[in-house]
Protein backbone atom coordinates (compact mmCIF):
# COMPACT_ATOMS: atom_id res chain seq x y z
CA UNK A 1 0.00 0.00 0.00
CA UNK A 2 1.44 3.38 -0.94
CA UNK A 3 1.98 6.24 1.51
CA UNK A 4 -0.76 8.45 0.02
CA UNK A 5 -3.33 5.68 0.52
CA UNK A 6 -2.25 5.12 4.12
CA UNK A 7 -2.43 8.85 4.89
CA UNK A 8 -5.90 9.03 3.29
CA UNK A 9 -7.06 6.08 5.43
CA UNK A 10 -5.77 7.76 8.59
CA UNK A 11 -7.47 11.06 7.72
CA UNK A 12 -10.70 9.14 7.09
CA UNK A 13 -10.42 7.23 10.38
CA UNK A 14 -9.73 10.46 12.27
CA UNK A 15 -12.70 12.12 10.55
CA UNK A 16 -14.99 9.27 11.62
CA UNK A 17 -13.78 9.67 15.21
CA UNK A 18 -14.70 13.36 15.33
CA UNK A 19 -18.00 12.74 13.50
CA UNK A 20 -18.94 10.17 16.17
CA UNK A 21 -18.21 12.74 18.86
CA UNK A 22 -20.29 15.47 17.18
CA UNK A 23 -23.26 13.18 16.56
CA UNK A 24 -23.17 11.35 19.90
CA UNK A 25 -22.76 8.05 18.05
CA UNK A 26 -21.64 5.72 20.85
CA UNK A 27 -22.11 2.59 18.72
CA UNK A 28 -19.94 4.11 16.01
CA UNK A 29 -17.39 5.20 18.60
CA UNK A 30 -17.10 1.62 19.88
CA UNK A 31 -16.26 0.37 16.37
CA UNK A 32 -13.44 2.91 16.04
CA UNK A 33 -11.43 1.63 19.02
CA UNK A 34 -9.20 -1.44 19.10
CA UNK A 35 -10.67 -4.46 20.86
CA UNK A 36 -7.26 -6.18 21.10
CA UNK A 37 -4.68 -3.51 21.95
CA UNK A 38 -4.41 -1.64 25.24
CA UNK A 39 -6.42 1.57 25.03
CA UNK A 40 -6.45 4.82 27.00
CA UNK A 41 -7.98 8.27 26.90
CA UNK A 42 -7.11 11.60 28.47
CA UNK A 43 -10.12 13.88 28.19
CA UNK A 44 -9.45 17.53 29.10
CA UNK A 45 -9.64 18.03 32.88
CA UNK A 46 -10.20 14.30 33.51
CA UNK A 47 -7.73 11.84 34.97
CA UNK A 48 -6.24 9.33 32.56
CA UNK A 49 -8.47 6.36 31.80
CA UNK A 50 -7.16 2.96 30.70
CA UNK A 51 -8.88 -0.24 29.62
CA UNK A 52 -11.50 -0.65 26.91
CA UNK A 53 -14.51 -0.89 29.26
CA UNK A 54 -13.46 2.22 31.16
CA UNK A 55 -12.64 4.17 27.99
CA UNK A 56 -16.00 3.31 26.42
CA UNK A 57 -17.76 4.23 29.66
CA UNK A 58 -16.13 7.67 29.53
CA UNK A 59 -17.34 8.13 25.95
CA UNK A 60 -20.88 7.09 26.97
CA UNK A 61 -20.78 9.81 29.64
CA UNK A 62 -19.69 12.41 27.08
CA UNK A 63 -21.80 11.32 24.12
CA UNK A 64 -24.99 9.99 25.70
CA UNK A 65 -25.39 11.48 29.17
CA UNK A 66 -24.44 15.03 28.13
CA UNK A 67 -24.74 17.13 24.99
CA UNK A 68 -22.07 15.85 22.57
CA UNK A 69 -19.48 18.55 21.88
CA UNK A 70 -19.38 20.12 18.45
CA UNK A 71 -15.72 19.44 17.79
CA UNK A 72 -13.86 19.69 14.50
CA UNK A 73 -10.21 18.80 13.99
CA UNK A 74 -7.57 20.18 11.72
CA UNK A 75 -4.77 17.71 11.08
CA UNK A 76 -1.29 19.10 11.43
CA UNK A 77 0.97 16.06 11.34
CA UNK A 78 0.86 12.30 11.00
CA UNK A 79 3.69 10.11 12.25
CA UNK A 80 3.48 6.45 11.36
CA UNK A 81 5.08 3.06 11.16
CA UNK A 82 3.61 0.20 9.13
CA UNK A 83 1.30 -0.82 12.02
CA UNK A 84 0.88 2.31 14.16
CA UNK A 85 0.26 6.00 13.60
CA UNK A 86 -0.19 9.16 15.63
CA UNK A 87 -2.41 11.91 14.27
CA UNK A 88 -1.58 15.26 15.86
CA UNK A 89 -4.29 17.86 15.43
CA UNK A 90 -5.95 20.94 16.83
CA UNK A 91 -9.56 20.57 17.92
CA UNK A 92 -11.97 23.49 17.55
CA UNK A 93 -14.81 23.30 20.08
CA UNK A 94 -16.74 26.53 19.76
CA UNK A 95 -14.50 29.17 21.28
CA UNK A 96 -12.11 26.63 22.80
CA UNK A 97 -9.14 25.10 21.02
CA UNK A 98 -7.44 21.89 22.11
CA UNK A 99 -4.32 20.13 20.99
CA UNK A 100 -4.93 16.40 20.48
CA UNK A 101 -2.99 13.24 19.78
CA UNK A 102 -4.86 10.24 18.40
CA UNK A 103 -2.94 6.97 18.28
CA UNK A 104 -4.01 4.31 15.79
CA UNK A 105 -3.03 0.69 15.27
CA UNK A 106 -3.56 -1.31 12.07
CA UNK A 107 -5.91 -4.25 12.79
CA UNK A 108 -7.67 -6.42 10.24
CA UNK A 109 -7.01 -3.90 7.48
CA UNK A 110 -8.38 -0.92 9.45
CA UNK A 111 -6.86 1.89 11.49
CA UNK A 112 -8.33 1.70 15.01
CA UNK A 113 -7.77 4.00 17.97
CA UNK A 114 -5.69 2.94 20.93
CA UNK A 115 -5.35 6.36 22.59
CA UNK A 116 -6.80 9.86 22.52
CA UNK A 117 -5.28 12.72 24.46
CA UNK A 118 -6.65 16.27 24.36
CA UNK A 119 -5.71 19.33 26.38
CA UNK A 120 -6.33 23.06 26.06
CA UNK A 121 -4.11 24.76 23.55
CA UNK A 122 -1.91 27.36 25.25
CA UNK A 123 -2.97 30.93 24.43
CA UNK A 124 -0.98 32.60 21.69
CA UNK A 125 1.54 35.17 22.78
CA UNK A 126 -0.02 38.61 22.94
CA UNK A 127 -3.62 37.37 23.21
Amino acid sequence: MDQDTIIAELIEANGKFYAAIRTGDIAGMETLWSARADVSVYHPNWPGIAGRDEVMSSWRTILVLTEPPSVFAEIYNIVRTPRTAIVFCVEDIGTARMTASNVYVREDGRWLLTAHHARPLPPQAGE
